[in-house]
């Protein structure tokens, strides 16, 4: 929520700039008709790509996986542990191609990334927890639970609605940046998907 009303917050700011530099406001004084074309300033183009890595969803998750060593007249040694982590989707604003914004009239027609997980590594190690343990377990051990976990979630996450999600709240977050910019219709396509509103 935070990452929207900054965003908000940068378009309008420019927005205003902009009007100031090209004196909108004087022309409309004067009751001269503007010109409805939307003209984007290489400062202001700059400023998106700034924005780095754009989030439009975090989803938290959490796994219980375990593993037994069966010993020949011995007890079993058991370890269980509870992996927490956060999914980020999102797009890297530094991947936009040349040809990323395209402007007609009060239309804004945006060729965006593709909607991707933001982090490869998004467990949480250190709230990890060790749920049961008997015997003796080494790293490697530990090491193989942790993929085990990683892949989990990664398969869970992919068959829920998060990704579907993502991709609304992307859209709807692009669309707020550019309105606030004054385009009236706004065009959004992640990858090769495209919708307008």
């Amino acid at each position: 929520m935070l990452t929207i009303l900054t965003l908000l917050f940068v378009a309008l700011s420019l927005r205003s700039l902009s009007r100031s530099i090209r004196g909108e406001g004087e022309l409309v004084s004067l009751g001269i008709e503007s010109d409805p074309r939307i003209d984007l300033t290489p400062a202001q183009i700059t400023s998106i790509r700034k924005i780095g890595k754009w989030e439009f969803l975090s989803v938290q998750m959490e796994e219980i996986v375990d593993t037994t060593h069966r010993r020949f007249l011995l007890p079993d040694e058991q370890l269980v542990r509870i992996y927490r982590g956060t999914i980020r989707l999102g797009i890297d604003m530094g991947q936009l191609p040349d040809s990323w914004l395209e402007t007609r009239g009060d239309t804004a027609i945006l060729r965006l990334p593709p909607i991707r997980r933001l982090d490869r590594d998004f467990i949480d190690e250190g709230a990890t927890q060790t749920f049961f343990e008997s015997g003796m377990w080494d790293n490697r051990a530990r090491s193989q639970l942790y993929h085990q976990a990683r892949r989990r979630m990664e398969r869970r996450f992919a068959s829920s609605q998060a990704p579907a999600q993502a991709e609304r709240n992307g859209r709807e977050q692009v669309t707020a940046l550019m309105r606030a910019l004054g385009f009236t219709t706004v065009e959004v396509s992640f990858g090769n998907v495209s919708v307008a509103k």
